[in-house]
């Protein structure tokens, strides 16, 4: 399991390193930003804040608790021209801050068309998984549009630049430590999705297994039920040392909810 750390900073860490690779006054000059970065292969969002009254448009390339992953980011997007870009240090987010509150269990928001519209922005030879999370994301109470954005970091948006390979339908990284051990193999993206539920289940809750489906997440049995009933608590145990893994995905999910939103306002 990929452990990435360009996401929202975890409660364990009391700074963040931003890259901010723009600050813009019209949403038209960051989105143009964003096309030069992505055409570069550095993934990036743009986020609003105010100064003196007035709302910029900033755009993000990655947000880091290790001050030289920031550089290293940092360096990169200069190394494409962008010479206006910065690293911004900010504090801790307080600790009533929503995202932390998500839980693994609850309800799906996003429609299987929403996520695969989504990547398919992204990543146009995607296969489409959406269905899949979001119906057994429902057989198993697991919220499947967060676990769909657990897969696209765990697999790059489903490029799979990392030790798990397509045909393995592992879009989880179950059993994957890198080198030679890539992990475990699934017969079908279907079979994939299901054990990547069936581990989610596994850390969320202490009920058995519903029994909808045969077993097919070979390391059900080593996970310590019910020692992560919201994303965040996966830090340190879906990947290690991961101390922002939950963070991580939680950022990509509210970057799907952005472009939902968007979409739906463009209509």
């Amino acid at each position: 399991m990929e452990d990435n750390l360009d996401s929202i900073h975890g409660n364990e860490s009391s700074i963040i390193y931003k890259v901010i690779a723009g600050s813009f006054k019209t949403k038209e000059n960051a989105e143009q930003r964003i096309v030069t970065l992505q055409s570069k292969g550095v993934e990036s969002f743009i986020y609003t804040t105010t100064i003196s009254d007035s709302i910029w448009y900033r755009v993000q390339a990655g947000a880091f608790s290790n001050r030289q992953n920031a550089e290293k980011t940092l360096d990169i997007v200069r190394k494409i021209g962008i010479k206006d870009a910065f690293i911004l240090t900010e504090s801790d987010l307080p600790s009533n801050d929503p995202t932390t509150a998500y839980t693994i269990l609850g309800e799906t928001t996003l429609t299987s068309e929403q996520m695969n519209q989504y990547i398919n922005t992204l990543n146009p030879q995607a296969i489409e998984l959406g269905a899949h999370y979001t119906a057994i994301g429902q057989d198993y109470g697991v919220r499947g549009d967060i676990a769909f954005a657990q897969a696209m970091h765990e697999t790059n948006f489903l490029r799979f630049t990392g030790v798990v390979q397509p045909d393995q339908n592992n879009f989880a990284g179950i059993g994957a430590i890198g080198g030679e051990i890539q992990g475990d193999r699934f017969a079908s993206p279907e079979e994939g999705v299901l054990a990547h539920i069936q581990h989610l289940f596994a850390y969320a809750s202490t009920k058995p297994l519903p029994d909808k489906h045969p077993l097919v997440d070979s390391r059900f049995h080593l996970v310590k039920r019910g020692s992560a009933q919201t994303w965040v608590e996966l830090n340190g145990k879906w990947a290690v040392p991961g101390d922002s893994y939950g963070q991580s995905i939680l950022n990509l999910y509210e970057r799907m909810l952005v472009a939902t939103k968007t979409k739906n306002k463009s209509k």
